[in-house]
């Protein structure tokens, strides 16, 4: 066959069909993994979303449980403190220098009464033989 500078010109500017068509199965693969690897990005993202709300919950469920705990231990050691106060007598709530007043106080009424018996004693030993 004849060709004509024109069909030369043609089979020259027109890329070979075979390369053309490799080349568009290695870009369409190329956006396929890229496609897949944006995918794969997102779910790894989705994930690490989900993990860190599910470890807020559990942090606020541990939190709730933990405050409720130390209601009933402040409770508790309240109810132990008043049974512990209502057990104790009464001279551990007058304060120190009420007690010292009171202790001098009883100190004195103890000599006055034995200097009252001492002098009926005294009296009675008196009036008889005196």
């Amino acid at each position: 066959t004849r060709r004509t500078w024109w069909t030369k010109l043609v089979i020259v500017c027109q890329p070979d069909a075979r390369l053309a068509a490799e080349e568009e199965v290695k870009r369409l693969k190329e956006l396929h993994e890229e496609a897949e690897r944006e995918r794969r990005e997102q779910l790894e993202k989705a994930h690490l979303r989900g993990s860190h709300a599910l470890r807020k919950v559990h942090l606020a469920q541990d939190r709730e449980r933990l405050l409720k705990e130390l209601e009933q231990m402040q409770r508790m050691d309240q109810m132990r403190r008043r049974q512990m106060v209502a057990q104790m007598p009464p001279q551990f709530f007058v304060p120190g220098c009420k007690r010292m007043e009171m202790k001098e106080d009883w100190q004195r009424e103890l000599e006055f009464a034995f200097e009252d018996m001492y002098s009926e004693d005294r009296s009675e030993y008196c009036v008889g033989g005196c």
